[in-house]
């Protein structure tokens, strides 16, 4: 069963995988005890001894007190056992329903059970007693139920925020260490003619039999005359950023900054560089989904 629930919607499969982990669990037994405590504290729970008739020689805070334990004990087993179960089986959303009633129905008998033997037994307003329990721990369970809900979708989302920051983080490392990484283009032969980081190069242009490298030197832009062919290096850096464009081009992905559609087809805007370089029909369906999927950049409409 899948443990994230993050940004998905509000339906049955959320609650039920709410409902049934145990961090969840743990933290909505924790709330009920406070709203119990509290209500214990500073509510009025003993009007309920009212349906009964006092035949007990505790006090009215002690009866509420003990059988308040009495319920919350059976709701605590109930959720660790919707746990256990939840782990093992896809409950059905009418069998989730059934196991909530029947929960409810429990723990108002086992209050009701138990604060009638220490009342002393005796005569007792049955429905009235049940009406004013089943309101009563409705009331206990909702604001926990909510409080809880809305904790864990906090902590899951901040969650997912810290992954998406590493993630992000680790995708900027590897392209950090591309950018730094040496290239090495050779001339015809296998002779080494010159070599760069990659995040120095521009574009590369096609010359007859040699190739213009047009490369950072500093701030400067500068040239490098390559005595090769436009096929070889393109077989040479085939899945890099050193991508064709054109028949005549080749750019380095991440130094383009702007594609955009002029009146002849798409073109890109190089960093540091003041020419445009064009993109042939040919190369514009690769060239764009490179740059859908490996980039935040805007792309031009069809």
């Amino acid at each position: 069963m899948n443990d994230i629930y993050t940004d998905q919607p509000l339906n049955f499969a959320t609650i039920r995988l709410f409902l049934t982990r145990f961090e969840s669990i743990l933290l909505f037994l924790s709330l009920t005890l406070v709203v119990a405590v509290l209500l214990v504290v500073f509510g009025q729970p003993t009007s309920i001894l009212g349906y009964f008739e006092q035949q007990s020689s505790l006090t009215p805070l002690g009866q509420i007190t003990i059988s308040f334990i009495s319920g919350f004990g059976v709701l605590a087993l109930s959720r660790v056992l919707l746990s256990l179960v939840g782990r093992k089986h896809d409950l059905s959303p009418a069998a989730m329903v059934i196991w909530i009633v029947a929960e409810l129905i429990v723990c108002v008998s086992v209050i009701a059970l138990v604060l009638w033997g220490l009342c002393g037994g005796g005569t007792v307003n049955l429905a009235s007693l049940v009406g004013a329990l089943v309101l009563g721990m409705a009331g206990v369970l909702l604001v926990p139920t909510v409080v809880t809900y809305l904790i864990r979708r906090l902590r899951e989302a901040q969650d997912e925020v810290v992954r998406l920051r590493q993630l992000t983080g680790h995708q900027d490392g590897q392209a950090k260490q591309a950018a730094e990484a040496s290239v090495n283009f050779f001339a015809k032969g296998g002779r080494l003619a010159f070599s760069t980081r990659m995040g120095n190069i521009l574009y590369i242009e096609a010359a007859d039999n040699y190739v213009n490298i047009h490369y950072l030197n500093g701030e400067k832009e500068e040239t490098f005359i390559l005595f090769n062919s436009m096929k070889n290096i393109e077989k040479s850096f085939a899945g890099t950023s050193l991508m064709r464009c054109h028949r005549g081009y080749m750019v380095n992905a991440d130094n383009v900054r702007l594609m955009r559609k002029e009146a002849l087809g798409l073109v890109l805007e190089i960093n540091h560089c003041a020419k445009t370089i064009p993109v042939s029909k040919s190369f514009a369906e690769p060239v764009t989904q490179y740059f859908a999927y490996n980039t935040n950049m805007t792309l031009p409409n069809e």
